[in-house]
């Protein structure tokens, strides 16, 4: 198949999408056929209603969600169609791309896939809280746009699947659920992960860019009630420099890693590696790859059981998930428990990693979504009556 990939940002760079447009492309190029790059496009609306939206907030109190907006959509509606003109391919993927995808002109069946709907993140995460009526408007209108004129659409948690049909009327049908992977080149194997020797102290591992709704002051609250649980844990915080936070023989701080850099990529697997639990208390998450990377290198994981995490991290089978309104004398807790029963903590690890062996690897992904491409091409053809087959079908 030829694939046109069609996305407003830049697919080579590693700090899109956290680096799964990167990955997600590899992924596509080994299972499923040629990728065609659509983008990246600028839009010059986009970026004089970001502009203008920033000055008017302190005077309406409210945000103006400019990636959703109508105005944007249209003018990259306009552009992808132009260059699908000029382009000929079997199939369009396009990534969290319900603006691009909203007002596109094309004959080209589309495979659109997402973490979230609009109206699951709407009052969910804080960027799109307190938004404009107007806002709300737009958003729900081009994600409703963008569902219906998919072929097919592919989330990456239950969650997201069920507000499609819940919010926006999605037919069961044309809905798919694929787990992403970890963003690794190279993972380790698992006998070298499961052979690891256990350490005296317990290493914890967060890692988040935005230390608030990670988490990140829940993590701290179990640390500390670790200790006096008698528990000698460490906690190593990666991606952010929460203000206030001194480190200490407990805590150590990693700033930002900036996954273009193969040395700064080398430290944060390095990470990994040396780290017994992944504990990340998020308040709002739509399928943090952080969960599948953890998973890779057979860390239990402990989070929260909101959004998409479910789908993800299996509860008391690959990790632990407590309620929104737990505290961190709860999470301590629970990792206390699970870190002084050795067998139990093995059996969670190495069912850790098994998930990512099975389905949180690109290579899964890969592989299942070929299929739904194909099937979006196939029912395509059987609408248009043509039956020449993709290249490589049977």
């Amino acid at each position: 198949m030829r694939i046109g990939f069609l996305t407003a940002k830049d697919p080579k760079d590693r700090r899109a999408w956290s680096g799964t447009m990167y990955h997600i492309v590899e992924a596509l190029a080994k299972h499923a056929g040629e990728v065609v790059p659509l983008g990246p496009v600028e839009s010059v609306r986009r970026l004089r209603l970001r502009s203008l939206s920033n000055r008017l907030r302190p005077l309406l109190g409210k945000r103006y969600d400019a990636g959703h907006s109508i105005l944007v959509s249209a003018e990259y509606g306009k552009a992808f169609s132009e260059k699908l003109a000029k382009t000929p391919v079997d199939v369009i993927f396009a990534p969290v791309a319900a603006t691009e995808v909203a007002f596109l002109r094309t004959p080209v069946p589309i495979v659109y896939v997402s973490d979230a709907t609009f109206a699951a993140i709407s009052g969910y995460y804080e960027d799109f809280s307190n938004l404009l009526a107007l806002s709300r408007f737009e958003g729900n209108l081009v994600e409703r746009r963008a569902i219906r004129k998919a072929a097919r659409v592919i989330y990456s948690s239950e969650w997201a699947k069920q507000s499609a049909m819940r919010d926006y009327g999605a037919e069961n049908g044309k809905l798919h659920v694929i787990a992403f992977g970890a963003n690794l080149d190279d993972p380790p194997s698992a006998a070298s992960i499961l052979a690891r020797a256990r350490t005296p102290g317990l290493r914890l591992l967060f890692v988040g860019v935005d230390w608030e709704r990670k988490g990140g002051p829940i993590a701290l609250e179990a640390l500390l009630e670790l200790g006096r649980l008698g528990v000698p844990a460490t906690l190593t915080v990666v991606g952010c420099q929460p203000k206030g936070l001194a480190a200490s023989d407990k805590l150590r701080v990693v700033p930002f890693l900036n996954k273009n850099d193969p040395a700064q990529r080398a430290t944060l697997e390095d990470l990994y590696l040396n780290s017994d639990i992944f504990l990340l208390p998020t308040r709002a998450e739509c399928s943090a790859i952080a969960f599948c990377e953890a998973a890779a290198y057979g860390m239990p994981i402990v989070s929260t059981d909101t959004g998409g995490v479910a789908s993800v991290v299996q509860n008391n089978i690959t990790g632990l998930l407590f309620a929104p309104e737990a505290r961190g004398a709860e999470y301590a807790k629970g990792i206390a428990d699970l870190w002084h029963d050795a067998r139990r903590f093995e059996v969670m690890a190495t069912a850790a990693r098994k998930d990512f062996d099975d389905r949180l690897n690109w290579n899964a992904w890969g592989r299942a979504t070929e299929k739904v491409l194909r099937d979006a091409v196939a029912g395509q053809r059987e609408v248009t009556g043509e039956r020449r087959p993709c290249k490589g079908a049977p």
